[in-house]
């Protein structure tokens, strides 16, 4: 079997990149300052010449949950590539890489593009690719690079034609490597049954640019909530997993494959994902599970600190820590029960739920902030309207620290992020490409 891909990207050309007015909060200098010299300056990020709103990455936490999640894939002999969807950063996939990750995974070929240029090696792109651009770029790659390896997923005969024919027009000079998706009812992309399946991987025999060598499914399309029905419809999703790759490789289907991969796993439900698939394999050639998990590169104060196999009731050393705070200021108090603060769609994640205060920095020292007391009632564009005690103290010009409700939708809104350490002096600066 392969071992993990040797970690070593080139972030030469992102770390060259100058600090200029496109990137929020980031000081303006005389002489603008590259990425690679942002921690050479001094910078503290809570303090001028930073900005507020400003996001902040904390080191501590970045490297516990990168070295945590490794470790724990390690214990259980699976193979992890970290969907980079959540950050798009090369810079935090190296670090992911060097803890040992087998290799990348992305949503579609512009976010493979974003690692490529930095040279990864490994990638998994965990959708299908049925335009003939995408499948132009799949070719390009694979023929410029002979090491290189580049994994999509089918799951119908009408979309392995689509690759294939668009591989052909580009001259692949040898077979991508693809996996059937399995899907749950409702869900989104996926074969819908086993049958189903069994007919896409026969139909893939006569192509000659694409290349079964495994299984694939996504769990994290059922819903948000540690309820039995969950627990039984991924059970189920999951054992068909299983039992589709058994059935290829008695019909003899994955003959072309050096080792058989079986992978599925979003940040939510990875512990059953492993339980369900990893070890006790009895095929005709190894089998290597792989974990796809992204979200806890930075985890988060909403859904994943509240269902995270790696959170809730795990020792502070066995679980996630929230590596993404959002700091801001407060620039009005119109109301007694009413402060403004200065963050608000641009720059913050709504989609499941808004940020969440924890902290406030004034003029007599920190002070804690407890929800239902303390929270974020709605947001406009450039303002965030936080709900307050009608006698509380704070003020105009206070700091208010926020943890983030969902790391993906954070990401978004900053292409470039302080790296700090835990008094918020700045480290470095991670570029992101969402």
């Amino acid at each position: 079997m392969n071992g993990p891909s040797d970690g070593v990207l080139d972030l030469t050309a992102i770390e060259a990149q100058l600090i200029d007015a496109q990137f929020k909060a980031f000081p303006l200098t005389a002489e603008a300052v590259p990425i690679a010299a942002a921690g050479a300056q001094g910078w503290n990020a809570l303090r001028p010449p930073f900005s507020t709103p400003v996001m902040v990455l904390k080191d501590t936490a970045l490297t516990h949950n990168i070295g945590l999640m490794a470790r724990y894939c390690a214990e259980r002999r699976v193979s992890l590539a970290p969907h980079l969807k959540t950050p798009l950063s090369p810079q935090i996939a190296a670090r992911q890489l060097a803890a040992g990750a087998w290799g990348l995974t992305v949503a579609d070929t512009r976010q493979a593009a974003v690692l490529r240029g930095s040279g990864a090696r490994r990638i998994l792109v965990a959708n299908q690719v049925v335009d003939p651009a995408s499948a132009r770029w799949l070719a390009d790659e694979l023929n410029t690079d002979p090491a290189l390896e580049l994994y999509c997923l089918v799951d119908s005969v009408a979309g392995a034609t689509l690759l294939d024919e668009g591989l052909a027009a580009a001259g692949l000079g040898r077979p991508l490597a693809v996996l059937i998706e399995l899907g749950a009812p409702g869900g989104r992309c996926g074969c819908r049954s086993l049958a189903e399946a069994m007919a896409v991987a026969a139909a893939l025999r006569p192509l000659r640019q694409l290349r079964l060598v495994g299984v694939e499914a996504y769990e994290g399309t059922f819903p948000h909530r540690a309820d039995q029905q969950t627990a039984d419809g991924m059970r189920q999703l999951l054992n068909d997993v299983r039992s589709l790759a058994v059935r290829l490789d008695q019909a003899g289907l994955l003959d072309r494959a050096h080792e058989i991969l079986v992978s599925a796993g979003g940040s939510l439900w990875f512990d059953r994902v492993i339980a369900s698939l990893s070890g006790g394999w009895d095929l005709s050639r190894p089998v290597r599970t792989v974990l796809r998990s992204g979200s806890y590169v930075t985890h988060d104060s909403g859904e994943y600190e509240q269902l995270s196999p790696l959170a809730g009731r795990a020792s502070d050393q066995r679980r996630l820590r929230q590596a993404l705070e959002l700091w801001s200021t407060v620039i009005s108090r119109p109301e007694p029960g009413l402060a403004v603060l200065n963050f608000g769609k641009r720059d913050a994640a709504l989609d499941r739920g808004f940020p969440v205060p924890f902290q406030a920095r004034t003029a007599t020292g920190r002070h804690d902030l407890r929800p239902p007391d303390f929270a974020v009632l709605s947001l406009n564009d450039h303002h965030a309207r936080l709900g307050v005690p009608a006698d509380s103290a704070l003020a105009v010009g206070d700091l208010v620290g926020s943890h983030i409700s969902h790391p993906c939708t954070s990401f978004q809104c900053w292409r470039l992020v302080p790296l700090v350490d835990d008094a918020y002096d700045v480290l470095g600066a991670v570029r992101t490409y969402l």
